[in-house]
């Protein structure tokens, strides 16, 4: 007991002065980039906002096979200039009409499927000398569609990488852009790197210093006759100061510019000798101390090794240290970048290859033996953060074509300054009233049960913090369910201890024996661990809310545990050891309560059925209000002349964007000043074309009119410097894109097996494992047709991200409340006939104090938030508190039932 209490109050006093050490720090610091911070998500910050251009013009390059025919190069370079003019341009058709124009203007006999444009070897599966420049045109459509959406997915796997948890990612409709909106970046170029990388891997040969001396030497004179400057092309290479033989150059990163236009001038070019006409200069990916660049002369002659040896053949890279603890980045190739490179090895023994990516020189190793197993390594004096960095875009893979950031903008948070401080307040709010609750319904030790919340959230948000989590709404969601978890866990114990008390134990004895796997603890932990199980699986194969939800909740339940078994006990004992008694009100409520639930689940089947018909008729024949996260909308970032709130803005646009008689409420927060709001709204998204565009832009500026002394036309237009009105304008597709919702699925699907194995290992049967699955499925359900059901009548059931975060909230706390009930039924199980209908109906009985209190306490909190939580919040509230009072109900009625009819089946079998 006395080495117990001693570890409980140590972890306690370290974990609490760690955790308020990070809190305080994270409140009072000033320099916010250099500590540790609780960061938060786009929903209750905001964030930075960018804008990246996929380049078609590399794109229709590489589909060309980068054809150097005249009138292609030329169709490129007046798309561009038309680009330049008008981002919104189709460029592709841009692009095709001008080529054939001029085709036809000088009457040449070419096409768009001729070999040297895009009937070549890379396309010949799709292109032939048949194919028309219509076919060849929807190929063209085709190609670049669905590299923008595998770029898409690469970018996402990079920031997941990177830790940002939830970003946002959509593909700006009818256009080559996409839009990324990212939390709380506090290194700004080092994401803009990440994601402008294309991650393009050669491996050349090189030319020594020798070998090139020469060429520099004669080139030399063309530079002091061009441009009569102090130094000569030579003084700007350094060369006296090169140590490595596969140098060609060190050169200060201010004159990197004179260097690189010279080289690829014409007058250089044209001294080439023949000897080096395949020669390209590049450099090296970092500058050293004293700001210099190593520059290096590689051969581009063998397309057929070191071109078609590229990023594509990576399958994995890893870091490792050498003894002197420098970092070498791994690279292990497929089968076919395997034999290639053993080719290419075996090509260049004893000489220099250059590792290049994104035609940066990482690093020029000597082969010195035959490499047979895909293996090479690179050495580049890297720091940690930018091994990380370069792993991280090995791994995800090469972007199909170049992309480059054209905009940058910081954001408001989606939820709305008023919407969160509301939110708060609620929240604490609620907190109170679960103190009262406690206090009035156990008397001091419902007071320490409070204490032991307390001392919940500080170790949460602490470790959040130390980790420099990403706190999103979704993970709210995650802390709320780990909240309710600890209340439960504490009235679990509560209730075995006044059990043991009716049976006429000491209290003493009722305390130590409450703490017990035969007291509690076993229904506790089997409780617990089953939804940390849900929680890990989820962790492990969700994405975006789905992490942000797992990480809380895991953090939750394994602090949860540790203050309600371990700090509950210590405060219970210390209690009775300094006051000699403890009191525990309301000591005889329901003990003899006797109810036959099993004999009315005919009845209880026949409701769930009619339930889930009318739920999945709903599913097909009415869908769902599916929210801007699934659907998409169009995007406004409009100038006001004076500081707006975005929540009234959002009021005003809700009355006016109606469809059906259903508002619409849009998704308004601060973008750049504060004067400044961007406005996404779904209203009319399924309907595109240029009219609606007008009516939906006509229909906002008579809504704000109040706000715009300026006539329609001048507010419409889209001009630069403007002073009032609409700055941009696009239509944004879905941020929840469909391999995330695949994702999603998949991983509830694993969680449901890691459930039903887990409880069929803990209790022995398989009937607990199939109830447990079936009841989840049937909340489940139930929730998604009530929002479908009655979406059209109540607009704020509407299905976006928060709405996963809160049925992954339903599924957690249901699973909990059924594993309790499955405990009672296994422990009366042990003292009579295992099975029986009586059995199980005295440990659905036993469990309703419980059962009742915990769910009471949480449907209270929820329905406080929904109070005074604001509108924002009211759609993922309300679906906590259907999701709750349905799992209630099937913990109770249908897991159990389940059990037992199937049991009664397998005996008769």
């Amino acid at each position: 007991m006395h080495v117990r209490n001693f570890f409980t109050i140590f972890v306690t006093l370290i974990l609490t002065t760690i955790c308020l050490y990070y809190i305080s720090y994270s409140i009072y610091s000033e320099k916010k980039s250099n500590k540790k911070t609780l960061n938060l998500g786009l929903d209750l910050k905001g964030g930075i906002s960018m804008i990246l251009d996929v380049s078609e013009k590399d794109l229709l390059r590489k589909l060309s096979e980068n054809s150097q025919n005249y009138f292609f190069t030329k169709a490129l370079e007046k798309a561009d200039i038309k680009k330049k003019e008008n981002p919104n341009i189709d460029y592709l058709s841009f692009f095709i009409n001008f080529l054939n124009q001029e085709i036809k203007n000088k009457k040449l006999n070419i096409n768009l499927s001729s070999p040297n444009l895009f009937g070549n070897k890379s396309n010949i599966e799709n292109i032939n000398s048949n194919s028309s420049d219509l076919e060849v045109e929807k190929f063209l459509k085709k190609k670049i569609e669905s590299s923008i959406i595998s770029i898409q997915n690469i970018l996402r796997s990079r920031i997941d990488r990177f830790g940002i948890i939830q970003p946002n990612i959509q593909k700006i409709k009818n256009s080559n852009r996409i839009l990324i909106e990212l939390s709380d970046i506090k290194n700004i170029d080092r994401i803009k790197n990440i994601l402008e990388k294309k991650a393009e891997l050669h491996f050349f040969e090189t030319y020594s210093f020798q070998e090139i001396i020469s060429y520099f030497e004669t080139i030399n004179k063309f530079y002091n006759k061009k441009f009569h400057g102090k130094k000569s092309f030579i003084d700007f290479l350094n060369l006296t100061h090169i140590k490595s033989p596969n140098l060609v150059g060190l050169v200060h990163i201010k004159y990197k510019k004179i260097i690189s236009d010279f080289l690829n001038s014409m007058v250089a070019k044209n001294s080439l000798p023949y000897h080096l006409h395949d020669v390209k200069f590049l450099w090296g990916y970092k500058k050293n101390l004293d700001n210099f660049l190593q520059l290096f002369a590689v051969k581009i002659h063998d397309e057929e090794v070191s071109h078609s040896l590229n990023g594509d053949m990576v399958t994995h890279a890893y870091k490792s240290f050498g003894p002197l603890n420098e970092i070498f980045i791994n690279i292990k190739m497929n089968q076919e970048g395997t034999k290639k490179w053993k080719i290419f090895t075996e090509k260049n023994m004893g000489k220099s290859i250059a590792i290049v990516l994104d035609d940066l020189v990482y690093a020029a190793p000597v082969v010195n033996s035959v490499i047979p197993n895909g293996m090479s390594q690179i050495y580049g004096h890297f720091s940690t953060q930018e091994s990380n960095d370069l792993i991280n875009v090995l791994n995800t893979g090469e972007l199909p074509t170049s992309v480059k950031i054209i905009q940058t903008d910081i954001m408001g948070p989606y939820l709305g300054k008023e919407s969160i401080r509301r939110g708060i307040i609620s929240f604490f709010i609620a907190l109170l009233f679960i103190f009262i609750w406690m206090f009035f319904y156990y008397s001091i030790p419902g007071l320490y049960a409070d204490v032991i919340l307390f001392f919940n959230l500080i170790f949460i948000f602490g470790i959040l913090i130390s980790m420099n989590a990403v706190l999103t709404f979704p993970g709210i969601a995650g802390i709320i369910l780990t909240l309710a978890m600890s209340m439960d866990t504490n009235i679990i114990i509560y209730e075995k201890i006044k059990e043991n008390i009716r049976n006429n134990i000491s209290i003493l004895t009722s305390i130590n024996n409450s703490y017990t796997l035969q007291g509690a603890l076993s229904s506790i932990i089997d409780g617990q661990m089953t939804t940390l199980l849900c929680g890990v699986i989820l962790f492990y194969f969700g994405i975006g809310p789905i992490r942000g939800f797992s990480t809380t909740l895991i953090i939750g339940i394994l602090i949860s545990m540790f203050t309600s078994i371990f700090l509950g006990r210590l405060f219970l004992e210390w209690h009775l050891k300094k006051y000699k008694k403890i009191s525990f009100r309301n000591l005889n409520q329901m003990k003899n309560m006797q109810c036959d639930f099993l004999s009315k689940r005919k009845w209880v089947y026949m409701i769930s059925c009619i339930l889930i018909i009318l739920s999945i008729f709903s599913f097909l024949f009415k869908g769902f209000n599916l929210g801007l996260d699934f659907v998409g909308g169009r995007s406004y970032v409009i100038l006001f002349d004076r500081k707006m709130v975005p929540e009234k803005i959002s009021e005003i646009l809700s009355k006016t964007f109606t469809e059906n008689g259903k508002p619409s409420f849009p998704r308004v927060g601060t973008f750049g000043d504060e004067n400044q709001l961007k406005i996404v709204t779904k209203y009319k998204i399924f309907e595109e074309n240029n009219q609606v565009d007008e009516v939906v832009l006509k229909k906002m500026f008579i809504a704000l009119k109040a706000f715009f002394p300026i006539n329609f036309d001048n507010f419409k237009n889209i001009k630069k410097d403007k002073s009032l009105g609409i700055l941009s304008f696009e239509k944004v597709g879905p941020i929840v894109a469909k391999n995330m919702i695949h994702k999603a699925f998949i991983s509830i699907i694993i969680s449901l097996i890691g459930i039903f194995t887990y409880i069929f290992i803990r209790f022995n049967k398989w009937q607990f494992g199939l109830g447990a699955v079936i009841s989840l499925i049937h909340d489940s359900i139930i929730v998604l047709g009530i929002f479908s059901f009655f979406h059209e009548k109540f607009p704020i059931l509407e299905i976006d991200q928060t709405f996963i975060a809160a049925l992954l909230t339903i599924i957690g706390y249901s699973i909990n409340d059924t594993v309790i009930v499955y405990d009672k039924i296994r422990n009366i199980s042990k003292k009579t006939s295992f099975m029986m209908k009586e059995t199980i109906n005295q440990g659905i009985c036993s469990s309703l104090t419980r059962t009742i209190n915990t769910s009471f306490i949480t449907l209270l909190v929820i329905s406080i938030i929904f109070l005074f939580g604001g509108k924002v919040i009211h759609s993922f509230m309300l679906a906590l508190f259907i999701g709750i009072s349905v799992g209630t109900y099937s913990s109770i009625f249908i897991a159990p039932s389940i059990v037992y009819d199937c049991y009664k089946k397998s005996v008769k079998k």
